[in-house]
């Protein structure tokens, strides 16, 4: 005989449908928030591939109440087990954190790195037909520099890694700016990287400028720039936001980095003829990533410092050294007659995040860039 329903599942059913209603009336709210954000000009076209529907889960997911709650627990469960962050991150030791990026190497390295060293190439011959120049600053990893305080070895391919990207590049004609012996020998005297967070410090920061000044004295010119101390600031590293367990559980990764933050500016720059009709020329061009755009580091003064010498940026964050000299050659900048040199700050680590084929030079770059 088959089953027959009874009193117990009866109830369990007036419970389900209880449950539906009480998280229909729930999502209302989250529906009509989600629907004002939307412009309706393109929700159709959204709607017919998929994306709207993944957006409002994403946005109802973290609007749920309990969301928050799970993933505290599960964290502080993973660390007390582990002792490891979320997805992102590598702890390493006395508070030093490492982003997964430099951990994660492609199959097709070596590929990878052909790839994008014909992208770099590629770069350099449109900017040489424009008569102008392409000086290449690669930043080491912060695995590389500060392997030290690391709990797990990076993969062994990374090693050497710098150099046989800057020789790789060299054997091109590309002309390329070493920073990773300065930094070595600097790594014990002073914090060249922030320890919770994925960039360099001010330190290393001004380190680099004066090695791009060092290697090329032919860009320093007489305007008398000046870096000043003018304050400090508490950071908490953009490493932390990989942290989601309860601070109570490590208080003394939780603690603000206390950072210098410089202002650079030209004393002797006076109300002239020029500033009245007409803007000074800049020789010089920065294109870079976060490293150059984050005022907190002040790359841009440092370099204005050492090469006594004004410039223009081109700088984005979160995109990666290609979205920003795609921005660079896009702009009237390319054919500026007055840039004669373009300085690119290049982090490493973007030969292991960038994959070979992919749609587009930004497609895989990192948030942290």
């Amino acid at each position: 005989m088959f089953p027959v329903m009874n009193s117990a599942s009866k109830i369990n059913g007036i419970a389900f449908c209880v449950m539906l209603g009480l998280m229909f009336l729930y999502s209302l709210p989250a529906v009509v928030d989600f629907s004002k954000t939307q412009n309706s000009a393109q929700s159709l076209e959204l709607f017919l591939d998929g994306k709207l529907l993944r957006k409002f889960e994403q946005s109802y997911d973290k609007g749920i109440f309990i969301r928050d709650p799970s993933v505290k627990l599960w964290a502080s469960t993973q660390y007390l087990l582990f002792k490891e962050g979320a997805r992102g991150v590598v702890m390493g030791e006395s508070g030093w954190l490492y982003t997964n990026q430099e951990y994660l190497v492609p199959n097709d390295l070596r590929h990878n790195l052909d790839n994008q060293i014909d992208k770099i190439a590629a770069v350099q011959a449109l900017l040489k037909q424009h008569d102008k120049q392409l000086i290449l600053m690669p930043i080491p990893m912060k695995v590389d520099i500060y392997a030290a305080h690391t709990r797990y070895a990076p993969d062994p391919r990374t090693q050497g890694l710098y150099e046989q990207f800057s020789e790789a590049l060299q054997a091109r004609d590309v002309r390329v700016n070493k920073i990773r012996e300065a930094f070595v020998a600097q790594h014990q005297n002073t914090e060249l990287f922030l320890k919770t967070d994925t960039h360099w410090s001010p330190a290393g920061a001004q380190l680099a400028a004066r090695e791009v000044a060092r290697q090329n004295p032919q860009l320093v010119g007489d305007q008398p720039y000046v870096s000043t101390l003018v304050e400090e600031k508490a950071v908490k590293g953009d490493l932390m936001n990989y942290l989601q367990f309860d601070p109570r559980l490590a208080p003394d990764l939780f603690v603000p980095i206390q950072i210098p933050l410089y202002e650079t500016t030209n004393p002797a720059q006076q109300v002239s003829e020029d500033n009245l009709f007409g803007e000074k020329p800049q020789h010089i061009a920065l294109v870079g990533s976060s490293y150059s755009k984050i005022d907190d580091w002040n790359f841009v003064g440092f370099l204005k410092e050492a090469l006594q010498n004004d410039l223009v940026t081109v700088a984005v964050e979160a995109r990666g050294p290609f979205q920003a000299m795609d921005d660079f050659t896009r702009s009237d900048l390319l054919s500026n007659p007055d840039i004669q040199t373009v300085i690119w700050e290049f982090p490493l680590r973007t030969v292991l995040a960038q994959r070979a084929g992919d749609k587009s030079w930004q497609a895989a770059q990192p948030q942290s860039f």
